[in-house]
């Protein structure tokens, strides 16, 4: 188990690194386009589209894995702090099943309109005709990548549940507890 997750992490790695990359590209496109809107009165063609449609995409998809390794993500401990912890435990187990499944439809979806878009040659409107599944190759990769992620904390948290069920029973056998 700990290959598989050290083999995951740095795939992880990888594509954060990319989705960093998104980012800073981003960041110099849009500052060279507002400075050369100011000095030359120019825009670049196809900026506002190539951010919009392929790097904040990439940005989003290729982090959210990796948000979730380090707990990053917005999620409401106000209900989740009252249960009792057992209840709690529960809860999360059936959400990460649930989140699991439901970005997993979320990649096939994205799969299906990739393939569509790839195999149909389909381009983007606008003044440059952008072939459109490199925009949406980043779905599915993201979301399977944070499907894995999710599954992997579902592992992980079954076997502390049942560890720490382990070594409770071996305390109450030698009496410590």
């Amino acid at each position: 188990m700990k290959k598989v997750i050290y083999g995951f992490d740095k795939l992880e790695r990888y594509t954060v690194i990319l989705a960093q990359l998104a980012i800073v590209v981003m960041m110099i496109i849009i500052t060279v386009d507002a400075v050369s809107r100011y000095v030359f009165s120019q825009s670049i063609i196809g900026v506002y589209e190539f951010t919009e449609r392929y790097l904040m995409i990439a940005a989003i998809f290729l982090s959210m894995s990796y948000v979730s390794k380090i707990d990053g993500h917005i999620k409401l401990d106000l209900v989740i702090d009252k249960l009792p912890v057992k209840i709690a435990r529960s809860f999360n187990l059936i959400f990460l099943l649930l989140g699991a499944a439901f970005v997993f439809g979320i990649g096939y979806q994205g799969m299906v309109m990739t393939y569509d878009a790839w195999v149909r040659n389909i381009v983007s409107t606008g003044l440059i005709p952008w072939p459109v599944w490199l925009s949406y190759i980043w779905v599915p990769i993201g979301a399977y990548l944070f499907t894995v992620r999710l599954i992997l904390q579902f592992i992980n948290s079954m076997l502390n549940i049942y560890s720490k069920k382990e070594e409770s029973e071996t305390a109450k056998k030698e009496g410590v507890l």
